[in-house]
């Protein structure tokens, strides 16, 4: 009896019990049935057709036994019962439903209520291998402290990102943006300044430097140039108002879109130290 006692703690110890169990049954009715290793009265029997109806109604109550055991597990220990699943996802269908869905999602992350999982990578992986549609479009700064995927609780295929130092709108990031926008359908295009951005204190600077760093800042220029005396978080906001501006009305591809009325270029700011998303006012 204490053998069987074991084996019903040890599959209630197993999450997924409806497994745990179907492996049990399978495996019992299907190979060699030992005594020794339920009750350890040392006997030997087959568990086939030669099996005894009184082993067999032991054998049944203890899966039900386990099945039982597990949902007491599960309700002693509600941190496993309230694991994270794959949530049904909010709808993307306009502009402004995008953007809800992106500061849902960093609203679960400051709460650190992150819906993946392994399986569900490995689920998306299968799903995204032969095409993308992503929801939104992301210009990031390439800083590491700026995990866009993760800070947005968003998983493979969820988001087309472009990430480069300050953030800025150069033609490259506008041509890989605009495939975003005319191919992929994205309807929304966030451009994500950020805290403690190394770039815009850079240019802030002004000074020279090794190589090609220096390219950037005529980039964030305006964004300096119109926030005089403000100070550098004022800097770091206009540099992604701007850049949002440059996406707007340098590009006809995006201008088209959003007079179309079906893309919104929303300039925001992440903070590095409280993980939290603000929007900005263009």
């Amino acid at each position: 009896m204490l053998a069987e006692r074991n084996l019903i703690l040890s599959v209630a110890a197993v999450p997924d019990t409806t497994w745990a169990i179907h492996h049990f049954l399978e495996r019992q009715m299907s190979v060699k049935h030992d005594h020794s290793l339920l009750c350890n009265c040392g006997t030997t029997q087959d568990s086939g057709a030669n099996t005894s109806q009184p082993a067999r109604r032991r054998f049944m109550g203890l899966t039900m036994a386990a099945a039982a055991a597990s949902g007491l597990a599960l309700s002693a220990a509600p941190a496993l019962a309230a694991a994270p699943k794959l949530l049904a996802p909010l709808p993307a269908n306009t502009p402004d439903e995008a953007v809800a869905k992106l500061l849902a999602g960093n609203a679960r992350y400051l709460r650190l209520r992150h819906t993946g999982s392994p399986r569900d990578f490995e689920m998306l992986r299968s799903q995204t291998a032969e095409s993308q549609s992503p929801f939104a479009a992301l210009l990031a700064c390439s800083d590491s402290r700026v995990p866009v995927e993760l800070l947005f609780d968003q998983s493979i295929g969820n988001i087309f990102t472009v990430r480069v130092a300050g953030n800025v709108a150069s033609s490259v990031v506008i041509g890989s943006l605009e495939y975003a926008v005319e191919a992929l359908k994205v309807k929304t295009l966030m451009v994500l300044g950020h805290t403690q951005c190394g770039a815009v204190k850079a240019a802030l600077d002004n000074k020279d430097v090794p190589g090609q760093v220096t390219t950037l800042y005529s980039y964030m220029r305006t964004a300096i140039t119109n926030t005089p005396s403000k100070g550098y978080r004022a800097v770091v906001e206009q540099n992604a108002i701007e850049q949002a501006k440059v996406l707007s009305t340098a590009s006809p591809v995006i201008a088209q879109h959003v007079a179309r009325g079906d893309l919104r270029v929303q300039p925001a700011i992440y903070d590095v130290e409280t993980g939290k998303v603000a929007l900005l006012s263009v």
